[in-house]
């Protein structure tokens, strides 16, 4: 049986990466109605879904309307909690791009709300195959016991890319602008494979004032494996890099999600190809499956402010000059 989607917001990510996907898999959903800041990009979207798109003028109306089954977020980060918990006030599943919150300080009451209804957040790193496959060659001891990583990214986000010139990253009220917008990714993907961050201790830079806010990070980091790593991250970078490598007792592995490949320097070398994805076609089945029952895992508010939280304690060691326990943001908050 179908879903009924309401979208709410008409940007960049509901047009260029939800609506692909959800096009991939109109035997689950259907686009029926959309809501957006203006009544003219809602219109717009309208007209790039097709159909009989319904336009809300605000939301509280589509979450009350028979029409709408679950309704999709793509709104500035700021807005997702009040959002969320509307829409657990309704009984309307919902489904929510990432960061989950501005902060953990306002995402924490997200896990005590009231009421049953589903509520996913659109984590599609957790979704990308080659880090599923990253993680299952770790718990087959492919380089042995595994010790440490270094995980380098340049971004090259010049002023003219879409998602700096959207208002609300120019002046962002979310933790660390693009470090925690784009972080919460990586993040979610070294959670994924390595397991969760105990400590981090961070140094921060901001260079350049038209990304808003620090757009270069250290993150040296202790996790409950007993591990050690380095997350380097620069926006803004001249060109674009993406190493993320993980060494163990017995060899070495190399993770590209751009190039959908897993190579392992050991006893035996090995390149290890998998399924070129962006994770948001499996985010979006999953999200039905939730919906029609199925337990949520990849999809939980706890994730997500697991994945928030370990950015946030980075960005407080680097401005405290200490070392930050994740867990101790969620404890004082």
């Amino acid at each position: 049986m179908k879903i009924n989607l309401g979208v709410v917001g008409a940007g960049i990510a509901s047009k260029e990466l939800h609506l692909p996907a959800l096009r991939n898999l109109s035997e689950l959903f259907t686009v029926v109605a959309v809501n957006s800041r203006t009544r003219k990009k809602a219109e717009e979207f309208a007209g790039i879904v097709g159909g009989d798109v319904r336009v809300f003028d605000s939301y509280e109306e589509m979450l009350s309307s028979d029409l709408v089954d679950a309704v999709v977020l793509a709104v500035p980060i700021s807005l997702n909690p009040k959002m969320i918990m509307a829409a657990r006030r309704a009984n309307k599943p919902v489904i929510c791009e990432k960061p989950v919150a501005a902060s953990v300080k306002e995402a924490v009451p997200l896990l005590r709300l009231p009421g049953n209804s589903p509520v996913y957040i659109a984590e599609n790193y957790r979704h990308i195959e080659v880090y599923e496959k990253a993680a299952e060659l770790l718990k087959e001891d492919r380089i042995g016991k595994p010790l440490a990583f270094s995980w380098i990214k340049w971004v090259d986000f010049g002023q003219d890319n879409k998602y700096v010139q959207t208002k609300w990253r120019q002046t962002p009220e979310h933790v660390g602008g693009f470090i925690s917008d784009g972080g919460v990714h990586d993040v979610a993907a070294i959670r994924k494979i390595l397991g969760d961050v105990e400590e981090v201790s961070g140094f921060s830079k901001k260079s350049l004032d038209y990304l808003g806010a620090e757009n270069c990070v250290v993150f040296n980091m202790t996790l409950e494996c007993e591990m050690i790593g380095n997350y380097s991250v620069v926006y803004g970078a001249p060109a674009s890099l993406n190493r993320f490598e993980i060494v163990g007792t017995d060899g070495l592995m190399l993770v590209d999600k751009d190039g959908a490949t897993i190579e392992i320097f050991g006893a035996d070398r090995k390149k290890i190809f998998v399924n070129k994805t962006d994770g948001f076609i499996e985010e979006f089945k999953d999200f039905y499956n939730v919906v029609k029952g199925e337990k949520n895992s990849l999809g939980t508010i706890g994730e997500a402010l697991s994945d928030l939280a370990t950015i946030e304690a980075g960005l407080i060691s680097a401005r405290e000059k200490r070392v930050v326990a994740v867990d101790s943001l969620l404890e004082e908050s």
